[in-house]
């Protein structure tokens, strides 16, 4: 299945994609709850599955053309988004730098999530705005202490999503959280892909393109640390909820490391793609 939270900025309601509609799932199961979080919270996946599989039988006022809404982040509520660096074998060696002997996390602030086709603004201030595409997985189910063999059960699914960052506040500032938190920073989606219809997470094709010019192209394959080991990893320090995103690094050819650089600019447009999760497309503003 393909879970998306539709509608304006801040009134998302969840659904699922029926080839090129939109089924609104709160207008055929009204107790369904208020969010995807939520439904992830109350184990209500096969619920949504049920009502897809009844999907010709629907009442035609909750079905709706793809082209006619707004897709916004699939997870609009999570209580946090933890991100991974140097999780990337080809982006430790353009920076000349060894794989890390452990995950490197960091947080991104759940504010700074946008969805499909939403601008990706430049803070003021702000001169080497920089990309990177990843693969992030949702936690389905809570998660604490968990074994590596029993990670796979506390994913809901995979999709595209773009860790955009302010180098120059970065490096300046050391920490990273604030340079990569600016409202915007986070384009995740178009749509949540449950785990069920992605049989390898490790084998997809991933590459971002900038005005349609290639920058980023690799493949998921090259992590590092990968998804059973950090689901263990970041249960056994804290308590991953229903809803929680984790991205999971980027690969080579971000803008910082490319010579001569080569930072963002207003009026560029990001497409992030995924093998079987999708595209992400995001102007900058």
């Amino acid at each position: 299945m393909k879970i998306v939270s539709f509608g304006p900025k801040e009134q998302e309601k969840p659904g699922v994609l029926h080839g090129d509609q939109v089924i609104d799932l709160l207008a055929v199961d009204t107790s369904l709850p208020q969010t995807v979080r939520g439904i992830l919270e109350a184990d209500g996946i096969f619920r949504i599955a049920r009502i897809l599989d009844n999907a010709s039988s629907l009442d035609p006022k909750a079905v709706l053309a793809l082209s006619s809404v707004r897709l916004g982040p699939p997870v609009t509520n999570p209580s946090k988004i933890v991100c991974l660096g140097l999780n990337y074998r080809d982006h430790a060696k353009e920076q000349g730098r060894s794989v890390p002997d452990w995950p490197l996390t960091f947080a991104k602030a759940p504010s700074a999530l946008i969805g499909e086709g939403d601008p990706i603004p430049i803070p003021h201030g702000v001169t080497q705005l920089d990309h990177e595409v990843e693969l992030a997985f949702v936690i389905g189910k809570r998660a604490k202490n968990v074994a590596a063999d029993d990670a796979a059960e506390h994913i809901a699914g995979y999709a595209v999503f773009m860790d955009i960052s302010a180098r120059d506040i970065q490096f300046r500032e050391k920490q990273w959280f604030r340079a990569k938190s600016f409202d915007g920073f986070a384009p995740f989606g178009p749509f949540l892909v449950t785990s069920d219809e992605v049989s390898d997470p490790h084998s997809l094709k991933i590459s971002l393109e900038v005005n349609g010019k290639a920058r980023q192209s690799s493949n998921t394959g090259e992590m590092t640390f990968k998804i059973d080991y950090l689901v263990h990893y970041l249960s056994h320090s804290m308590t991953l909820e229903p809803g929680d995103i984790v991205a999971t690094g980027t690969p080579a050819g971000v803008g910082v490391f490319a010579t001569p650089q080569r930072f963002l600019k207003r009026g560029d447009v990001l497409k992030a793609t995924i093998e079987l999760l999708g595209t992400l497309t995001n102007p900058i503003a």
